[in-house]
């Protein structure tokens, strides 16, 4: 129940501090007096979305406090939202500055807009023009039965499943369609590292193939070079070791006649054995030396495979063991696409089972649902003036080949469930029922929706503590507006109700009656106010609203 509402700088309010209490409250006042203002910054306490539009011009900031006592809500509501409730009682601070921000607090803690509205949804509704214009489009129709039904968390397990199967479907597709070229892909991938796997690349194998190349390139000139250094070495009697074997010899002879050559003697026989053992080496790679013109050629062909190889592979042997090892992790991580698509085909057939199954739990319920929504709604409208009403919910469907089965027939599932729904109405006995936004009229539509409200009172799950409903009296009058002040008395003996109304019918019912009135003083700027009449004030608004002569 809202025990009290704090207004500064809200539109024209300036400020205003009001009181309420339980049953019915009505505000009144003249067309633009600014009745909705409050209902407004109701809204704000309640979490709707601020704009800085809302702040009274040439103010910094405008704050909306609302009070609830919640004494009457249920024992799990006081469990989830313990943390901002002290002695039964919320309060809620709303400021919005003129830069557009807006701040929070609920019993002093901060608080963000959502969980605000989650706080504040069980405990007040307000029903404006809005509404009525909801209850016209028949789109909306299905949402009205099924928050009657119970059914939003249910509605919203359909949504969730509906959309986790139409994410395995796209994803399904998307691979089937992939499948030929992730299988070419794979292909490509096998036929490299085969490719660089048969040539047997290893680090230096080219440099070592010029080096072998240039020397069978160089055999023949190779070859005579070595033979004319044996031929100088020793060949005949000219050569150096003869000619140095002599000097050698004649060497010996002086040393032994003045050992102080000794040592010259040695160094020359040193010199004698190392030139020996030179033409040894000279002799062996002469005769070592290769005149292979065939494997010229598989040198050359080896390294045209070297050269394609880097060309295609990163430029070097090194890169080219470097792309092998890159693609034999590829090939590992590769998916399995056949038994991936098989996987999900499973995944798509199981999620497509659980939307099924609880989607047809939904249309189950959604009909015994409408059956007793009808009912209630039936008897509410008896009460507000139109007697003999014919009130159904009528459920379409879209039959679709592989959708959903639900009686023996094959229907297209949606996001919210396999139905259409709107409401049929027919307001006089023998008439046919037709679709509700087509035929009622302004007056009929307000009280048809007072009715839906007065059914949802009926199931004690639903019932909020307060009841806001914004000239949702639009359009009638007489005797209609009797009953329809009548039913909202009715409403307000189990929940606090306030109505913002120009009906004095509805107004003199009321327990406790406020007037907004839009004030200027000479100089200065229009300024709404909102007070509590008591006692001959409440006449003379009634007789105003009446248009009564003085």
């Amino acid at each position: 129940m809202l025990t009290s509402l704090k207004i500064q700088n809200i539109a024209l309010v300036a400020e205003a501090d009001l009181a309420f209490d339980k049953g019915l409250t009505v505000l009144t006042g003249e067309t633009g007096a600014g009745k909705s203002v409050i209902v407004t910054a109701l809204s704000l306490a309640l979490g709707d979305r601020a704009d800085r539009e809302f702040l009274r011009h040439g103010a910094a900031k405008g704050v909306v406090e609302a009070q609830f006592q919640i004494s009457n809500m249920s024992n799990q509501y006081k469990r989830d939202f313990a943390d901002y409730i002290i002695d039964n009682t919320i309060t809620v601070v709303r400021e919005i500055t003129k830069d557009g921000n807006s701040r929070i607090r609920i019993n002093g803690t901060p608080s963000s807009l959502a969980r605000l509205k989650e706080l504040t949804t069980p405990m007040a509704e307000i029903l404006g023009q809005h509404a009525n214009q909801m209850l016209m489009n028949e789109e909306n129709h299905l949402l009205f039965l099924d928050h009657f039904g119970g059914l939003d968390t249910l509605r919203e397990l359909v949504g969730q499943l509906f959309a986790e199967w139409e994410r395995t479907v796209k994803e399904f597709k998307r691979v089937v369609e992939r499948r030929e070229q992730t299988r070419k892909e794979h292909e490509l991938l096998a036929y490299q590292k085969a490719e660089i796997e048969k040539a047997q690349v290893r680090m230096g194998e080219e440099e070592d193939l010029l080096r072998e190349r240039k020397i069978l390139d160089s055999s023949r000139t190779l070859m005579a070079s070595a033979e004319l250094v044996q031929n100088i070495l020793d060949n005949e009697e000219q050569s150096v070791i003869h000619q140095l074997r002599a000097a050698r010899k004649e060497l010996d002879k002086m040393a032994d006649i003045d050992n102080r050559l000794n040592h010259s003697a040695d160094e020359l026989g040193d010199i004698d054995f190392r030139l020996e053992e030179l033409r040894r080496v000279i002799e062996q790679y002469g005769a070592s030396i290769p005149d292979d013109p065939s494997r010229l050629d598989e040198i050359n062909a080896r390294l045209d495979e070297l050269y394609n190889l880097k060309k295609k592979y990163g430029g070097s042997e090194e890169a080219i063991l470097a792309m092998l090892a890159d693609i034999k992790a590829q090939l590992g991580e590769y998916p399995d696409v056949d038994s991936m698509i098989l996987a999900l085909e499973r995944t798509v057939e199981r999620n497509f089972k659980e939307y099924s199954r609880k989607a047809q739990e939904l249309s189950d319920l959604r009909k015994k649902a409408s059956e007793y929504l009808c009912k209630l709604v039936l008897r509410e409208l008896s009460e507000l003036a139109i007697d003999k009403a014919g009130f159904e919910a009528e459920f379409m469907y879209e039959e679709e080949t592989d959708g959903v089965l639900l009686d023996g027939k094959a229907v297209k599932p949606y996001a919210y469930g396999l139905e259409h729904a709107r409401f049929l109405f027919s307001a006089n006995p023998g008439e046919p029922l037709k679709s509700l936004v087509k035929t009622a009229s302004g007056g009929e539509m307000s009280r048809i929706l007072l009715a839906l409200k007065a059914a949802e009172k009926k199931n004690a799950r639903l019932r909020h503590s307060l009841l806001v409903f914004d000239e949702v009296d639009a359009g009638i009058g007489g005797r209609t507006a009797h009953e329809v002040g009548l039913k909202l008395k009715r409403l307000s003996e189990t929940s606090q109700v306030m109505v913002v109304t120009h009906l004095h019918q509805i107004a003199r019912l009321a327990d406790h009656h406020y007037i907004a009135e839009k004030t200027r003083t000479p100089g200065s700027r229009a300024t709404i106010r909102v007070s509590k009449l008591e006692g001959a004030s409440i006449k003379e608004e009634l007789d105003r609203m009446v248009a009564l002569p003085e």
